[in-house]
């Protein structure tokens, strides 16, 4: 299943370039034999305007805001004053290799939720602050390089705990909820994405562990700030990933809950 799984993430998920890739070939192959060249061609045109929809500015936006709605910061209770622990979710990292050596960054989404992170700790000086995420298939996990930043911003060493073992959002309510209630804390701070945010606060509260959103709201993209209508048409790549993120947290719902997850 673990397999399977890998393989939709990497090939199978609208608006990456694996799955342009894979149902262009598939496409293109059907075109070449003569029965099944009608249904290639229509396969080819069904996928390239999948990808000029999910390229306009309006149709993300739109899809962005029908996930993120329910976690405006308009709509989101105020966090409390006292130091909950702060979880901070690990959304994926990029790499780089040479001569046998190798180090890891964060991607946006990963950086803002640290960023945010280091926000609230400010606000509540004291408080641990719990960076989940392993390692992707090489190199460091995602929770030590969120650490790194974190030390980096002025988090003292020892407040910061770590969770390096997770490789999806379930494996991190699991293992970062064994953490809090090892310390006897049932309540924490969750930093992630408005697209992840009812997602994982599920799982948590499925773990005993009561999370308060502290959604990363900066990354609520608007393609109007700069004041020009043709923003909203104009197909853009920055588009196209916002409509991919919120696709893959559509597609996990259903696969998370025939797992019997949610």
């Amino acid at each position: 299943m673990d397999a399977i799984v890998a393989i939709v993430k990497d090939l199978l998920v609208p608006g990456t370039t694996w799955f342009l890739l894979v149902f262009s070939t598939l496409a293109a192959i059907l075109c070449a034999i003569r029965r099944t060249a009608r249904l290639g061609g229509r396969l080819l045109v069904a996928v390239v305007a999948l990808y000029w929809l999910m390229s306009v500015p309006a149709i993300a936006y739109s899809l962005q805001s029908s996930q993120r709605s329910k976690f405006e910061t308009s709509t989101t209770p105020p966090l409390p004053a006292e130091p909950l622990p702060i979880v901070v979710v690990g959304n994926g990292l990029t790499g780089f290799s040479l001569a046998g050596a190798r180090f890891e960054i964060p991607l946006e989404r990963t950086a803002t939720n640290t960023l945010f992170a280091v926000a609230r700790y400010r606000q509540t000086p004291g408080a641990i602050v719990i960076a989940s995420g392993g390692p992707d298939t090489t190199g460091s996990a995602e929770a030590e390089i969120i650490r790194d930043a974190l030390v980096r911003n002025a988090v003292p060493p020892e407040q910061i705990l770590l969770d390096t073992r997770s490789s999806n959002t379930r494996e991190q309510a699991i293992e970062v909820s064994r953490l809090l209630l090892a310390r006897n804390q049932k309540r924490c701070v969750l930093v992630t994405s408005p697209q992840q945010m009812a997602r994982a606060l599920d799982l948590f509260r499925r773990e005993g562990i009561e999370a308060l959103p502290m959604p990363t709201t900066s990354e609520s993209w608007s393609p109007g700030k700069n004041g020009h209508w043709w923003d909203w048409i104009v197909p853009s790549s920055q588009a196209r990933a916002v409509s991919r993120d919120v696709i893959y947290e559509l597609m996990a719902w259903p696969y998370y809950r025939m797992r019997g997850w949610l």
